[in-house]
């Protein structure tokens, strides 16, 4: 993260919180928490608490990545009682996200932040329907969570974001994948990262890959979450569907 970053959010947060307000960051598929250490890093610096959580993505379905979160967010919760749990995530990260937060063990302490997601496909991914016809692709994902991202339509299934939780959806416009579909960061089109209800939107021309890694998206994240309202307006779209 550059310096002249760091110095501005260091300008626009000038009080540090105390250290009980908790970030999530979830990376994405076939990913490691190591792609989410720039984000947590800037979120500590801005006087978060902030976990770069990592999930073996491959290796189980997303109902189980999310029962896995849960018990962490239970333990953080018992920690900090009453204060709010936000997120940050990376593409399959915030579908693990909503499938906790749907979950009946998920602590009221979640249900109450704030949620950035970058690059999710909350409506399924046109490109996965197209590798899944190409079998060691199949292979290479694996029969759990790849298959899901391969297989659903969309993921209402696992429900929706709670009404106390804000949402930001980040979506990608550096793509020109043609078994896309639109205006796409190369894997999941801006129109598959939308939620069917209502959230705010911003777009940045940045591919799905290495998007939670530019300066510009991890400033937009830090703005969300700390609900300043002074960074980047022209970019912000409200969503109701």
């Amino acid at each position: 993260m550059k310096l002249r970053t760091l110095l501005l959010i260091l300008c626009v947060f000038p009080t540090l919180l105390s250290a009980q307000e908790s970030v999530y960051c979830l990376h994405g598929f076939m990913r490691t928490s190591s792609s989410m250490d720039p984000m947590a890093t800037a979120f500590r610096r801005a006087g978060y608490e902030a976990t770069s959580w990592g999930y073996p993505s491959r290796d189980g379905l997303i109902e189980e990545h999310a029962a896995a979160l849960v018990k962490e967010l239970r333990k953080k919760a018992k920690q900090n009682p009453g204060e709010p749990i936000h997120f940050v995530t990376h593409s399959l990260g915030g579908i693990v996200v909503r499938a906790a937060l749907n979950d009946p063990n998920c602590p009221a302490e979640a249900k109450k932040g704030r949620a950035v997601l970058l690059v999710p496909p909350n409506r399924g991914t046109r490109f996965g329907h197209f590798l899944n016809h190409i079998k060691p692709m199949r292979k290479i994902v694996g029969n759990k969570s790849g298959m899901e991202l391969f297989n659903q339509p969309n993921f209402d299934h696992l429900g929706q974001f709670p009404e106390g939780v804000d949402v930001l959806v980040i979506s990608g416009t550096f793509g020109w994948n043609p078994f896309v579909g639109g205006i796409n960061d190369g894997k999941v089109a801006v129109n598959e990262s939308r939620l069917p209800t209502p959230h705010k939107q911003m777009t940045f021309f940045y591919g799905h890959s290495w998007i939670m890694f530019a300066d510009r998206v991890i400033y937009a994240a830090l703005d969300f979450i700390s609900d300043n309202q002074k960074a980047t307006p022209h970019n912000r779209t409200n969503l109701h569907h």
